[in-house]
């Protein structure tokens, strides 16, 4: 599965282009490198010990920078929090928008998505781990649109479905529920990595057991009692 570059270094490199007010350094190899090592140790820290106990000071050293070269790019720890879920839902969104329904088979396109939401979260999985483990310590704002992230990924599957059942390919079935389902097993991935990979799946193998079951699940007629 091709995962089209996506990466902690590139998605900072993303951040910085996007002229983050946060951050004042200017040249932007120095700005990306080390906002690279910021996320990766936060990202560490975070698994380790919670956001919520990780310390700035903490990550300062854990990141090789001074405290007062960390405020270079980040006043405190929710703008820390909000550079991660903004990237995240514009790189899920550009990933996602490129599935869209159209005018192909929707069965082949929902194999697309799913393929597509499993190598993003493969890809950036310390992220999406992080961002789903600390929604909580968003502020409102950026809590609401975490979920609208969520809500928006799960609209394209549901859109598929939907289009399916016009085709005549699915039968009748709530196909927000069934995109909802589908959802859970997707998160799965990044959230019970763990597990999977004790299995011996790789990312490739979880993208078509996910795909042979929710196709079994849309296209199965329920036994009448």
């Amino acid at each position: 599965m091709q995962t089209h570059g996506l990466d902690t270094a590139r998605l900072c490199e993303a951040i910085v282009a996007a002229g983050e007010p946060s951050i004042s350094v200017r040249s932007p190899q120095v700005a990306s490198e080390n906002l690279t090592r910021i996320i990766q140790s936060t990202l560490k820290l975070a698994n380790r010990k919670g956001f919520a106990a990780m310390t700035l000071r903490e990550l300062a050293s854990a990141s090789g920078l001074s405290l007062g070269g960390l405020y270079a790019y980040i006043g405190n720890k929710d703008e820390l929090a909000q550079l991660i879920q903004r990237r995240i839902a514009r790189t899920l969104g550009d990933v996602m928008a490129a599935v869209q329904p159209g005018g192909e088979d929707a069965g082949a396109m929902l194999a697309r998505a799913i393929h597509a939401h499993l190598m993003t979260t493969e890809a950036l999985r310390e992220w999406f781990f992080f961002l789903y483990m600390e929604a909580h310590h968003l502020a409102a704002d950026e809590r609401h649109q975490a979920v609208a992230m969520e809500r928006a990924s799960e609209h394209v599957f549901t859109d598929i479905i939907q289009a399916g059942q016009d085709q005549g390919l699915y039968r009748a079935t709530d196909p927000a529920v069934a995109a909802g389902l589908l959802k859970s097993l997707l998160q799965d991935w990044y959230l019970k990595h763990g597990k999977h990979r004790e299995r011996g799946l790789t990312v490739d193998a979880y993208a078509d057991i996910v795909t042979a079951a929710i196709q079994a699940y849309l296209t199965t007629t329920p036994e009448t009692p």
